[in-house]
Formats: structure tokens, C-alpha cells, sequence
């Protein structure tokens, strides 16, 4: 089992739950709305998925998404910020999601029982949900898909793979995600830095595993708070036991210029 956890403050790990209510039929769209949006069952199922953090309802959401819309990368960013979680032994609470006016609400998750979020202006095309804003935050402002990155890769040793970074909306803490393989050795990821052109923010422990066993492959979330003025556009670098070794893993959340 994995030990050693690293919490974040609960003030400052707060994520996002809450949604804009589909306004459709269970086979169609209300008159008025997006009629490209997926029926409201399909909604409720993705945002109940959302408010759970549960990785196996959160896989599934997914698929009420567009392919490579952002929000399927929503989904897959808390599947993985939630496996990263459990692997730590520091599970999420699960959350409800509920119709308000103008959109869906759910209280707690990461947040405290009384920190509330929604999610709203919801667009779809052809039955399936493609954007919406958290917090009225746009998700293309917020959220940045790493996964066609390719791996870090130490043969023999490790392997990590860039997934998602995602920056708070309440909190302003920025979360990136990479999936940690170990091949022959223990691992165990430190807390990093975050840098762009005017900010340099040291991470904080988090909802992460401290130790990752020979063969065992998990997601790792990496957080970095007062993240709020930051671009996303800047560099991760952050330590990592390798065996009796360390050493330091680096990437950038923009693609290199051609």
C-alpha cells in the first residue's frame, strides 16, 4: 500500500462541482436551448459522475463528451486527480450534484461542506456535450490536455506521462497531473516547481502518493497554489527518488514552437 501522503490544505485544494441544467428531454432538447446538447439524463449522468470522484463513473462520462472536446478532458483530468487520491489513501468525498436555477450546484468534494460550485453555459453538437464554464470560468481557460506529450522515460527505471494541468477557478491553485510508471525500482514524486515568464511558485503536498512500488502505475497530482496570475503556458519540474537516487522530471504545459 502506499504511504507517505502529502494533503494540501483543504481551502486550498478546492476543486469545481456544479453544472448548467441540459434543459432537454430524456430523448431530445428543450425549445430554446443548445440542440446539440446530450438529453438531461445524459447530463445528470456526467455531472453526477463529476460530484462523485469516482474514477470508474468519471471514465464513463467521458464518453457523453466529444472526442477531444474540453469537456472529455474535464472528466478525464478528475478521474485522474481522483486515482491519484485513492492511490495516496486520501479518497475525495463524494459530492451530489443538484438542478438550481441556471445550471447545477454541488457543496463540498475537496472544498468544505458549504463551498459550492456550478457549472453553466453548457454547448454540445450532435448529443454530445462539448464546453461549459466552471465557477463561470471557461474551461479553455482553466484546463490544458498534456496527454499527447510524449513520456519521460529513464529505461529500466520510470516513465511519466504529462496528462492535465488545471487551475481553480476558487482556489486559483493550479493542478497538474502526469501518470508515474516504476519499472525495476521504488519511485517517490516530490513536490516541484511551477514557472513562467514573470512567476516562480513552489509545489505544495497534496493528494499524492509518496512511494510508487516496482511494476505499479498510478496518476500523481502535482499542486502549485496562488497560481491565479500565473499563464499556462510555463514549465513543471519536480523531484523524484528513484531507488537510493533523485532525480529531477521537467516539462512545459505549452507545445515546443515548430
Amino acid at each position: 500500500m502506499m504511504a507517505g501522503v502529502r494533503l494540501l490544505p483543504a481551502a486550498a485544494v478546492v476543486l469545481v462541482l456544479g453544472v448548467t441544467p441540459a434543459c432537454s428531454s430524456d430523448d431530445g432538447n428543450d425549445g430554446g436551448k443548445d440542440p446539440g446538447l446530450p438529453s438531461d439524463a445524459k447530463l445528470a449522468t456526467y455531472f453526477d459522475a463529476v460530484a462523485s470522484y469516482d474514477p470508474e463513473q468519471l471514465e464513463a462520462a467521458q464518453q457523453i463528451a466529444a472526442d477531444g472536446s474540453p469537456a472529455q478532458g474535464y472528466a478525464a483530468y478528475l478521474e485522474a486527480f481522483s486515482s491519484s487520491a485513492i492511490a495516496a489513501g486520501q479518497a475525495v468525498d463524494a459530492a451530489d450534484a443538484e438542478e438550481v436555477d441556471g445550471g447545477f450546484e454541488a457543496c463540498g468534494g475537496t472544498g468544505k461542506a458549504d463551498e459550492c460550485v456550478t457549472w453553466s453555459d453548457l454547448e454540445g453538437e450532435d448529443g454530445e456535450l462539448t464546453d461549459f464554464t466552471v465557477a463561470g470560468t471557461p474551461l479553455d481557460d482553466s484546463l490544458v490536455d498534456l496527454s499527447d506529450q510524449p513520456p519521460i522515460e529513464s529505461p529500466g527505471l520510470y516513465t511519466v506521462q504529462p496528462e492535465y494541468a488545471y487551475r481553480s477557478p476558487q482556489s486559483g491553485t493550479l493542478f497538474v497531473l502526469v501518470t508515474i510508471t516504476a519499472a525495476d525500482v521504488p519511485l517517490g514524486p516530490q513536490p516541484g516547481l511551477y514557472i513562467d515568464q514573470d512567476h516562480t511558485i513552489k509545489g505544495v503536498e497534496t493528494r499524492a502518493p509518496a512511494s510508487i512500488e516496482p511494476g505499479a502505475s498510478t496518476p500523481v497530482v502535482l499542486a502549485f497554489p496562488d497560481a491565479e496570475d500565473a499563464g499556462l503556458d510555463g514549465s513543471v519540474t519536480f523531484g523524484m527518488r528513484v531507488g537510493e537516487t533523485k532525480e529531477s522530471i521537467g516539462f512545459g504545459l505549452a507545445e515546443p514552437a515548430a
